[in-house]
Order: structure tokens, then C-alpha cells, then sequence
């Protein structure tokens, strides 16, 4: 027995398989959270390490208190990491440069720092990192948060 499709049937299918999904309600979310553009890196070699963090325990070194990390490419001296879906609290973004690609922030023996690197905010390092408070935002959950950090390189 064979299977025959009717024109007109066949012209539906045709016309469904073409146009594109309708838009669902989560999508929308998903686009909404958290936007870090970085600029100021002395190359494009390596790639952008963004971490999220919901709140000071650990800051921010402790990276098991990190709530989402993201690697993001480089160019042009500008990177971006895109943190989607993020609930509304405050929070504080750390970000490195891995220039060697290693996948880790490179320090000397007494934690002088090799790669570049910056904080929410543009908060400096005075002989020790910023706090959480110096690097906090807050999200009120809609739309996007967008926040502009510099690269750092001692």
C-alpha cells in the first residue's frame, strides 16, 4: 500500500515546515538577565572568564560559591559575557582574562596577578580585592542589566 499525500495537504506541511515557531512565553525570560561588556584587554590571545555571584560568602576567591561562570570569546580588545535567566537580587561579577587559555586566573607565589581581571562596579584592588559590597548591583528580575567593566592589568 502506498502513502499519498493531497496537494493541498502537502502545500499546509510545505508552508508549516517554512515559517518559524511562534515565540513562547519562556523564551522572552530567557533573553532578559545580565549583560557585562569588557573592554581595555592588551590582546585578543585566550578567552573571557565571567563569574556571577549571588552574595559575599566567598567572594571572591572561594569559587564554589559562584553562581554561574561563562567563558567568552575576545575581540577586537572586547569581550561580553551574557548571564540569561537570572532571578532579581543583588550580585557582583569577577572576570579574568585567561590569556594562556589555561582555563584559570595565573598569580605569581604571593598571588600577584599574571592575567588581567576586574570587578563589577570598575571596584579597584587596594592590596587586596574589593569586597562584595564595593562590587554589588542590584536586578530588579526584568529586562536586561547592562554594565560596561574595564580590564585590569598590574
Amino acid at each position: 500500500m502506498r502513502f499519498r499525500i493531497q496537494p493541498v495537504a502537502f502545500a499546509l506541511l510545505l508552508v508549516a515546515a517554512i515559517l518559524p515557531a511562534p515565540a513562547r512565553a519562556g523564551d522572552a525570560a530567557k533573553a532578559d538577565g545580565i549583560k557585562v561588556e569588557v573592554t581595555g584587554f592588551r590582546n585578543d590571545k585566550g578567552q573571557l572568564g565571567c563569574s556571577l555571584w549571588r552574595g559575599p560568602e566567598g567572594f571572591p576567591r572561594d569559587d564554589s560559591h559562584i553562581l554561574r561562570h561563562i567563558w567568552a570569546k575576545i575581540h577586537g580588545n572586547h569581550g561580553e559575557c551574557v548571564f540569561g535567566a537570572v532571578p532579581a537580587g543583588d550580585y557582583a561579577v569577577t572576570l579574568f582574562h585567561d590569556e594562556n587559555g589555561n582555563g584559570k586566573f595565573d598569580s605569581n607565589f604571593i598571588g600577584y596577578p599574571l592575567e588581567g581581571y576586574g570587578f563589577s562596579n570598575n571596584a579597584k584592588a587596594q592590596f587586596k580585592a574589593p569586597s562584595f559590597d564595593e562590587t554589588k548591583f542590584h536586578y530588579d528580575g526584568t529586562g536586561t542589566k547592562q554594565m560596561s567593566v574595564q580590564m585590569i592589568y598590574r
